[in-house]
């Protein structure tokens, strides 16, 4: 099962939104970034997935209350969804809501949608594998326990989006289902955790079970330590991870690759707590391990959205007043062709300078005090007022010339870019005179000798 097309109306804070999942027609798009400040709508629209793909038996333990899912000033709400099975046939699920219905109600009002799905999910449950983690996701405070804590969530279909909406669920416990892994199975049967922990742990590798302690060993550069023992960060990426292939595993368990199989994956913050090194190798592990899931997350991090290809990347927009609502833009081109910089000066983040705010006001006031324009692309202005003389002006653009010390020149060009700034200046001097076909010559040769790298450093000249 993959999805298709999502549509939104009078969901929480979304008055209208619809986002189609084809990266081409006929073909699901296997991954989804979603950008926007909070209070967009983010977790909105990965919850709507969720509660829409639940069926009848689970959806009650995540719906919660029911006008909490309508938009503020509306009496009604829908969550629509376009599926595709693993044959490509197209299926619908469309849940309604009514302010004041309740959940009995809510319910018989959506039976014949809830119906189709159900018969689906009892005739292919497992081409209808749905898995989502929200904000809160933390390990079960009773580390003896692979079952999940909280009694709220009975299906394994709740229990597997459960921290999307819960702050009080909990992972299951890596710990435990590896050791019980290997009491059933033996050392073979911690190959998958083994191959996912060694991929996905920076400069950490799994070191098997400490069967007297109960608890599992890794090899660090500081030696072999039990898993409590790793940094915070070490401890959140294996227990968030673990319980992803816990699920996955526990599902398809009867396959002989269950990491090959499809499903759908629902990720809110994908860049949580995370050093931004990980940040780089969490999606990059994503991909290699599950690489037939669809998988839809949300981000603030540039250096997540900078690994999206083209129309992966979808921008949510809170409107100018409540009532306008949110909206949702595709971005333009593909962010990992972008440099990061590019990236993060883009209008998707906003920033107009790389400078810190205490050096992006120096400079604003070094420009007013020298007769230069001063205001930003935010309407930024200097905060310093000029001397009424020369002499006081002088006096004073040293002095905040003297704030810049240690800082880089703007201007000064990157060690990496002088020889290609050579060689550009090399080409202007030889298309001085030239024009047409010998200008344009010029060009195209110049361009593929910087392609192939071959510049002196030293010099510019060709080799």
């Amino acid at each position: 099962m993959f999805l298709r097309r999502l549509t939104l109306t009078n969901i929480r804070s979304i008055g209208s939104l619809s986002i189609g999942f084809e990266e081409q027609p006929g073909k699901s798009r296997p991954w989804t970034f979603l950008l926007g400040e909070n209070g967009s709508g983010k977790s909105t629209v990965l919850r709507a997935v969720a509660l829409a793909l639940a069926g009848s038996e689970a959806l009650p333990e995540i719906l919660g209350d029911l006008d909490w899912w309508i938009r503020e000033g509306q009496d009604s709400a829908s969550i629509e969804l376009v599926l595709a099975t693993a044959n490509n046939e197209l299926r619908r699920a469309e849940l309604k809501f009514v302010r004041g219905s309740g959940t009995l109600r809510f319910l018989t009002d959506n039976q014949d949608s809830l119906r189709e799905l159900d018969d689906a999910l009892r005739h292919a449950a497992r081409n209808y594998f749905v898995v989502g983690y929200g904000v809160n996701r933390r390990m079960a405070p009773d580390s003896q326990s692979i079952a999940p804590n909280s009694s709220a969530y009975r299906t394994s279909r709740s229990q597997n989006v459960a921290t999307l909406f819960s702050q009080n669920s909990a992972l299951v416990s890596l710990e435990q289902w590896a050791i019980d892994l290997d009491y059933r199975r033996g050392d073979k049967g911690l190959d998958l955790v083994r191959s996912a922990l060694n991929k996905l742990l920076p400069d950490v590798k799994f070191a098997g079970v400490d069967k007297e302690h109960r608890r599992l060993r890794f090899k660090t550069p500081d030696g072999t330590l039990p898993l409590e023992l790793l940094s915070d960060g070490y401890q959140a990426m294996a227990a968030w991870c673990g319980d992803l292939l816990f699920r996955v595993t526990e599902t398809f368990k009867n396959y002989k690759d269950p990491l090959n199989t499809r499903g759908l994956l629902l990720i809110d913050e994908l860049d949580l707590h995370l050093h931004p090194v990980w940040q780089r190798q969490l999606v990059f592990f994503l991909r290699a391990t599950l690489p037939r899931f669809q998988i839809i997350a949300t981000t603030h991090s540039p250096l997540t959205v900078h690994q999206a290809s083209a129309e992966e990347l979808f921008i949510l927009k809170r409107g100018a007043s409540p009532t306008v609502g949110v909206a949702v833009e595709k971005f333009a081109g593909a962010p990992n062709k972008l440099t990061l910089s590019q990236l993060i000066q883009s209008p998707i983040f906003g920033l107009d300078t790389l400078d810190s705010p205490q050096i992006a006001e120096v400079r604003r006031n070094l420009r007013a005090l020298k007769g230069l324009p001063v205001s930003d692309q935010k309407g930024r202005t200097a905060t310093v007022k000029p001397a009424s003389t020369a002499a006081g002006r002088a006096q004073q653009i040293r002095a905040w010339e003297a704030k810049l010390d240690g800082a880089p020149d703007r201007e000064q060009v990157p060690a990496y870019l002088k020889p290609t700034n050579l060689l550009l200046e090399r080409i202007a001097n030889e298309l001085q005179g030239k024009d047409g076909d010998e200008g344009r010559g010029a060009v195209q040769k110049a361009v593929r000798t910087v392609s192939r790298g071959k510049v002196r450093p030293a010099t510019g000249k060709l080799k």
